[in-house]
């Protein structure tokens, strides 16, 4: 049984493949079967038809016959074959030959491809058959015109083209020649060759037209112009070595006489019609002559740089010399009074450092100028990076003048600094007398003392010699801290002896109606004659507000106004 559904299933199986493959082929028969069609149907007949309106001799005639054999060809023997085998491939596939029919098919579609491309080659070939005819019929007469007024120009302005002059005839008269070509060539039907005759002799006329207007203005250039720049620039480096310049670095002859074989060589270009080659060359020769001048005119700039910031060198080397013997007295005033940093301490030995290296470069340079050692170029250069070096000098020195200056100015800060210290101390001691306390508890008197004793190590301290600034800042923070705390205790412990006293007279009026108030009003009373402010005022404000809530609050805000 299974046998028998395998059977069915394959044979069903071979049954569709053959239906889809004979769909596929027919239809790949119909696609061919319309190219043909659309083949034979195009109308290459009129194109060609198109050239019998020309003079049908040479090469017109040739490509006219070769055409139209091509086109007889494919109408009766190519496009009938692959009817054909069109033909054949249908029955093959009727046959279910499907391989047979495929191989027909492939090489149907290769011919009629090669045919479609030759169809569009010779379309192409005829419009530039016929293009090239009319063109030539409509430029040729431009071109002719052309050449008169080349002609012209050259008899014009044959005297400025000087030995370029038979070039140019000679280029005109084999222009002239080609157009005797196209004459030929065009009466023996060759219309495509006389294209390109004609165009070649269009292109020639411009380039000769080209170079005959750039001929003269380079020979100009060349032959006057730059041998007389040369000249110029030769007397003009002499004229400078005789005023002093040194120049030697320079080198001006081997230059010049370089620049002079650059310029023969550029001249020949020329006489060669080689336009191109010679421009460069030309302008390399002008850019370098240039940069020559540049050179010279730097020279002459340079000497008037020197020859002014000599004086102004001069007087800034003085100044920082009168700077740093100042410097260096002020340093040992202030070292003997204040202890300075080993890197400070560097930093002026490294200013005099410094500066006698300016002494030297500048002895340097002077000696250069007098005795003419190097060019001016040279030196202002080296004046230059001495001017750095100088500014460099000054920023140091300056650092190091504020350093100093620094020091000094964190003494007196310091002094005054203290000085507000006491007074602040003292009108904590005043606060204090007009507050008539009963006393002072031991706490606020430890606080008092330390403070009183941190500014009597502040003074001490400034008294030392060497003077260590940073021992004097450190104890200075610490005499300000202590001093701050005991004038903030001094207000804090005065205005709660204040307000205790306050709240005990107040409550008095509570004794008689409330034995609890009256016992801690007692207490209250103890701890303030025991100097005891905090606590007395405490135990008076808890008493007298479990029976008249907020009046500490009241009475603070009293006191400020007051106050």
């Amino acid at each position: 049984m299974i046998y028998i559904v395998i059977a069915i299933v394959t044979f069903l199986a071979l049954i569709l493949y053959g239906t889809m493959s004979r769909r596929r082929i027919y239809k790949e028969i119909d696609r061919l079967e319309a190219w043909k069609m659309q083949i034979m149907n195009r109308p290459l007949t009129e194109e060609i038809s198109r050239v019998k309106g020309m003079a049908m001799i040479g090469e017109t005639e040739e490509k006219f016959e070769m055409w139209r054999q091509e086109w007889d060809e494919m109408v009766t023997t190519h496009l009938p074959n692959l009817e054909e085998d069109l033909f054949d491939a249908e029955e093959y596939t009727d046959k279910y030959r499907f391989k047979k029919a495929r191989n027909i098919l492939t090489g149907v579609n290769k011919a009629l491809d090669g045919m479609d491309a030759r169809m569009k080659e010779i379309t192409s070939e005829i419009n530039e058959l016929v293009t090239s005819e009319e063109l030539n019929r409509e430029e040729i007469v431009e071109a002719k015109e052309k050449l008169q007024e080349a002609k012209k120009y050259y008899l014009t302005h044959i005297r400025a083209l000087g030995q370029t002059a038979t070039l140019f005839d000679k280029e005109l008269d084999e222009i002239k020649s080609l157009f005797e070509t196209f004459e030929s060539l065009t009466v023996q039907g060759s219309h495509l060759e006389a294209r390109q005759r004609l165009v070649e002799s269009l292109n020639r006329i411009s380039d000769c037209k080209t170079k005959m207007q750039g001929v003269p203005e380079l020979l100009v250039i060349l032959q006057s112009d730059i041998p007389v720049s040369l000249k110029e620039l030769s007397a003009c480096f002499v004229e400078m070595e005789q005023q002093g310049y040194v120049l030697h670095h320079i080198g001006i002859e081997k230059e010049i006489s370089s620049l002079k074989q650059l310029n023969e060589v550029a001249l020949n270009k020329v006489f060669e019609l080689e336009l191109e080659s010679a421009q460069k060359d030309m302008d390399e020769l002008i850019q370098k002559m240039d940069q020559l001048y540049e050179m010279l005119e730097n020279e002459v700039h340079s000497k008037q740089f020197v020859i002014k910031e000599r004086e102004i060198f001069t007087f800034n080397i003085q100044n920082l010399q009168e700077r740093i013997d100042n410097l260096k007295v002020e340093t040992e005033v202030v070292s003997s009074t204040y202890l300075i940093e080993q890197n400070e301490a560097d930093m002026q030995k490294k200013i005099e450092k410094l500066f006698h290296k300016l002494q030297s470069r500048f002895i340097i340079i002077q000696e250069s100028i007098d005795e003419k050692k190097e060019s001016f170029s040279v030196i202002r250069e080296m004046m230059e990076e001495m001017q750095k070096q100088m500014e460099e000098l000054q920023r140091s020195q300056k650092v190091y003048e504020e350093m100093l200056h620094n020091l000094r100015k964190d003494e007196l800060e310091t002094k005054q600094s203290l000085k507000e210290l006491r007074r602040k101390l003292l009108e904590a001691r005043r606060m204090v007398q007009k507050s008539n306390l009963p006393g002072l508890p031991e706490h606020y008197l430890i606080t008092i003392g330390k403070a009183e004793e941190y500014i009597i190590e502040v003074s001490k301290k400034l008294d030392e010699k060497p003077l260590e600034m940073s021992d004097v800042s450190y104890v200075l923070n610490k005499a300000h801290d202590a001093v701050n705390e005991g004038y903030e205790e001094t207000s804090q412990m005065i205005e709660n002896a204040f307000l205790a006293e306050k709240l005990i007279q107040y409550g008095n009026r509570f004794r008689s109606s409330y034995q609890s108030v009256s016992i801690r009003l007692i207490e209250a009373e103890i701890a303030f004659r025991n100097y005891q402010y905090d606590d007395a005022l405490q135990i008076a404000a808890s008493a007298i507000e479990s029976v008249q809530p907020g009046i500490l609050k009241e009475m603070e805000i009293n006191m400020k106004s007051h106050v």
